[in-house]
């Protein structure tokens, strides 16, 4: 049995605890135990895929908020009826649905066609239950008109990936609607005649609906659209009612910059919180997306750098720590974000979005990271300055820099632009997507590597801006 203490170093080792309590509690570099056990929460089966809009998001929002309360943030969410601030903020969606087949009408001078859903063709993806514009017709790599429904000439056997590639360009120009051929999938669905009507995207509550849409028609529907001239007027639409409300959920959490001037100018780092829960639909034994890679990592990343920015000094700047929700969906969090900023949209330097950070791209060298829109701007060659391990994005063509939250900002001006490793694994979306998966020892490596870039941009008088030529637009 070790002997007892003297008074004088008991005296001691209390005065220690009490003047630097930090030692009670290490708060180091970012530790691979902090990355594992947190991404073990959010990825396990236990949150059960956290669907877009569901309880299990609420719960992982809920949860990344209680670890910016132990870092010392100071919440940007809900205010309560007690005037009590809240890290997590609650996203109202309006819904609706069709109560009748819609149907795709075109005209033409005094030739007027008309096609039905599920008889001669199906939705992919669906933003407003009405949808018109000019007729455009396209090859996959023309120039797309903004507020035109254009009908692309897709190759003969065009994959999934160049169906995705075609339609987010043409989402990208801001077009009303894209029609294309039916994909043999799509043929086999409708020829077996058990077609629901189609779903209709949610709004955040009070926005203005987006008119986007991905029509796939049967060939001969298509080859009578293409035989028209540009310009026909084209109709896509039925009658709808109002469903029930629901909502998803945002996680804010704010670093306030030390500088009285600097403070009012905020870096953002982000994630976005949900995956596709459970489809009981999955083929196999696993109905569990559980989303580790996409997108438990990129939220474990803005925890541990959270974890250690609040540790240090605090930067002139400040800092949002911001989880997103639904961006599977839609983005709606990002989007509800945007339109009511905690501050002006041109206070904001930078966004840095954090997606799919758990393994190596085997496209890329050792260690090292990829941001979406490196050309854009002046950003990523910068904080490579700074010793970050970024390069441009290996799979341009992928549009992977419009297919995360950060475009939503994006289109606002704000530099966004995502930091990822994704090198294309054949787990995406699949209830594969495991926490097994995980290279860890990578990922720590990789989270480390940002954390000095990061305080520069937090400290610096550096303010990033699009190339000329470069910057968003739709």
């Amino acid at each position: 049995m070790n002997a007892p203490l003297r008074r004088s170093t008991l005296t001691f080792v209390v005065s220690l605890l009490i003047t630097y309590p930090i030692l009670a509690q290490v708060k180091g570099p970012i530790q691979e135990e902090n990355v594992r056990a947190e991404l073990m929460f959010l990825a396990g089966d236990a949150m059960q895929g956290r669907g877009s809009g569901t309880t299990f998001e609420r719960i992982a929002a809920e949860y990344m908020g209680s670890q910016f309360r132990q870092f010392g943030l100071e919440p940007g969410g809900d205010t309560d009826s007690a005037g009590n601030k809240s890290f997590v903020q609650r996203v109202g969606l309006q819904s609706s649905k069709f109560t009748q087949t819609p149907t795709l009408t075109v005209t033409s001078g005094s030739n007027t066609q008309k096609w039905e859903y599920g008889r001669d063709f199906l939705v992919s993806f669906l933003r407003a239950s009405r949808i018109t514009g000019a007729l455009q017709i396209a090859e996959p790599n023309g120039t797309f008109t903004k507020g035109a429904v254009v009908a692309i000439k897709l190759p003969d056997g065009a994959t999934q990936d160049q169906r995705r590639e075609v339609s987010m360009k043409a989402f990208s120009a801001g077009v009303a609607g894209v029609l294309m051929l039916e994909s043999d999938t799509n043929k086999r669905t409708r020829e077996a005649g058990d077609v629901r009507l189609p779903n209709l995207q949610p709004q955040t509550a009070g926005a203005t609906n987006e008119s986007f849409g991905i029509i796939n028609l049967r060939k001969d529907a298509l080859e009578t659209l293409l035989a028209m001239p540009s310009g026909t007027k084209v109709e896509f639409g039925g009658p709808t009612e109002s469903s029930d409300a629901s909502a998803t959920w945002n996680v804010i959490g704010i670093l306030r910059g030390s500088d009285p001037r600097a403070a009012n100018e905020a870096i953002i780092l982000s994630a976005h919180l949900d995956h596709l829960g459970v489809n009981e639909a999955a083929a196999g034994g696993d109905k569990i997306f559980n989303g580790a890679d996409d997108d438990a990592s990129g939220c474990v990343a803005v925890l541990e750098l959270a974890r250690v920015l609040a540790a240090g000094k605090r930067p002139r700047r400040t800092i949002y720590f911001v989880g997103f929700g639904s961006e599977e969906r839609g983005g709606y969090g990002s989007r509800q974000f945007i339109a009511n900023p905690p501050i002006p949209l041109t206070q904001i330097v930078a966004n840095l979005n954090l997606e799919m950070l758990g393994r190596p791209d085997p496209k890329t060298p050792a260690g090292m990271l990829w941001l979406t829109g490196f050309e854009r701007s002046n950003l990523g060659p910068e904080l490579v300055k700074q010793g970050a391990p970024l390069v441009a994005d290996p799979h341009p063509e992928q549009n992977f820099f419009q297919r995360s939250d950060n475009y939503n900002l994006a289109l606002r001006g704000v530099i966004a632009q995502t930091v990822s490793s994704f090198g294309l694994h054949t787990d995406y979306h699949r209830p594969s997507d495991e926490v097994s998966k995980i290279d860890f020892a990578f990922m720590t490596r990789s989270l480390n590597s940002l954390v000095k870039p990061v305080q520069w941009l937090a400290n610096s008088n550096f303010r990033p801006a699009w190339l000329p030529g470069k910057e968003p637009r739709r």
